[in-house]
């Protein structure tokens, strides 16, 4: 009995070694498979992490780098995850000092710029908003530092300005110059001529740029105003000549057309009077051929109405000469009116390419604001009917001053339009965008559930940050902030953009880059 329950006590023990080992051995495998994430883990946090400034900080972390990929036992680098936490420590150490002395220079430089003497009262307005926003209080915030910088530079260039007592109303009406100059640019940017005036009010366009002054922003407006009234004239002119053009064949076709249906009903009288003619001289020889007994008696009425026949004969052969040259006519007039078509159907799509230019914006080539207020209308009344969900988007391009400011406006073009047309890839066939003024966009999301309006805008912020943006030898990153809502309750248009500018003003005041929802 004893030998019995020493077997069953060994047969269990070795069960229970079995799934032991069994067990080890999974354990293993899981402790390697995460022994290898943690070391890619670390392999990409320390690719990310170069310390700018330390270069013996920067050796250590590439020297674990080069461990890592090496060696299989990650213990074995301890002692030098180690000291690189020393290093780490004291390199924290000295940003957090940095930033201090940062947050420090930021305040007192704000107060120096705010005590300067002759700066005008918007800029005064402009630096008091910076330094009570909600980014001025973030501690170690690039944007409030890239703010000032900005307002510096305004100050500079009105400082630098010649010192013969510019008055306060002066340092407006310079302001003003340069708003006005930002507007006849936009103007010009709208309008679409061809030949000389195009040519001419794309260069009046860059002349804007060179911030010119009073007198020479009223000549280029007038330039521009005269300009505009010459591309409308020779465009009135030349809708004027082709009406005139079309009128003179229509009518030319209307009088060829009456005289074929005068020669055609002349002709179809002829051919009446032809087959009757044929038909008595067909009675007429059967009628001999009845009544004559010999033929020296038939022969002679044959004869005559042998002489008929050859005179039918010959007036047919007239008739259809004459039908022929009447068939080459109306050909001649077909070939007119196909050719008038063709005209007419390439003056109309000519009208149609210049309507859908009028809800284009001209440099993105994405609809601009009066198309966004027809398409935002239909599509708020759709969903005022059917209730099915709505979304509306505003992005705005982080930065993008700067980057006019550091490399032009012609890249800063470039800029948008790319940006634009990846916008327009991420979206469906049913969603709609269109530029609303400087480098924002808006963007409607009809029929769109939670997960596919988070998804769609997600991927339109992701994949802008992946553009290869490559300006000579110099990459540049451009990202977007996104601000969106949806619709609902008793709201109206209006209503959801105020929510959706209110979100977007979140996502670039914490971080820029970022989706934010109102």
């Amino acid at each position: 009995m004893s030998n019995f329950s020493s077997d069953e006590d060994i047969i269990e023990l070795k069960e229970k070694l079995q799934h032991s080992q069994l067990a080890f051995r999974d354990l293993a495998l899981k402790s390697r498979r995460e022994a290898a994430i943690l070391k890619r883990l670390i392999s990409r946090l320390i690719a990310a992490s170069r310390v700018h400034g330390d270069t013996q900080l920067n050796e250590r972390l590439s020297q674990i780098h080069r461990d890592l990929d090496t060696q299989d036992n990650v213990s074995r680098l301890i002692p030098q995850l180690a000291l690189v936490e020393r290093m780490v420590n004291r390199h924290n150490q000295a940003i957090e000092k940095s930033t201090d002395a940062l947050e420090c220079q930021f305040l007192q430089s704000g107060e120096t710029l705010k005590c300067l003497p002759g700066l005008p009262a918007q800029l005064k307005r402009d630096l008091r908003t910076l330094l009570t926003s909600p980014a001025a209080q973030q501690r170690g915030s690039t944007e409030k530092i890239i703010g000032l910088l900005q307002l510096y530079e305004r100050a500079l260039k009105l400082l630098s300005l010649p010192s013969n007592g510019l008055s306060a109303r002066d340092l407006l009406n310079i302001d003003r110059i340069n708003q006005l100059c930002s507007q006849l640019q936009h103007l010009i940017t709208e309008l679409d001529f061809d030949g000389e005036v195009g040519d001419r009010l794309l260069d009046i366009r860059s002349r804007l740029l060179l911030s010119p002054d009073a007198q020479s922003l009223l000549e280029l407006t007038l330039e521009s105003v005269q300009l505009i009234l010459d591309g409308t004239r020779n465009e009135r002119k030349a809708s004027q000549t082709f009406l005139a053009q079309v009128n003179e064949d229509l009518s030319a076709l209307q009088r060829h057309n009456g005289r074929s249906i005068d020669s055609t009903q002349s002709l179809a009288s002829q051919r009446g009077a032809l087959t009757d003619e044929l038909a008595a001289s067909v009675d007429a020889m059967q009628m001999h051929l009845q009544q004559d007994t010999s033929i020296e008696t038939l022969r002679p009425n044959l004869s005559q109405v042998s002489v008929n026949l050859a005179a039918i004969v010959a007036r047919n052969k007239e008739l259809e000469a004459r039908e022929q040259q009447l068939l080459e006519q109306l050909q001649h007039a077909d070939q007119k009116l196909e050719a008038l078509y063709q005209q007419t159907m390439d003056y109309r799509r000519r009208l149609g390419d210049q309507e859908r230019k009028l809800l284009l914006d001209p440099l993105t080539k994405v609809y601009n604001r009066a198309a966004l207020d027809d398409r935002l209308e239909h599509e708020f009344r759709c969903w005022h009917r059917y209730n099915t969900p709505f979304c509306l988007a505003m992005i705005d391009i982080d930065h993008f001053k700067n980057v006019n400011d550091q490399y032009g406006h012609l890249v800063g073009d470039k800029v948008l339009k790319v940006v634009a047309r990846t916008i327009h890839q991420c979206l469906r066939d049913t969603d709609f965008i269109a530029r609303f003024g400087g480098e924002e966009f808006v963007v409607l999301l009809p029929d769109a559930n939670e997960e596919t309006r988070h998804a769609i805008l997600d991927n339109i912020r992701e994949t802008v940050a992946k553009l290869p943006f490559k300006f000579k030898d110099d990459r540049l990153t451009v990202t977007v902030s996104v601000g969106a809502s949806v619709f609902r309750g008793t709201d109206t248009p209006v209503d959801v953009l105020e929510r959706a500018d209110t979100a977007l003003y979140n996502a670039k005041h914490n971080g820029r880059n970022k989706l934010f929802w109102s």
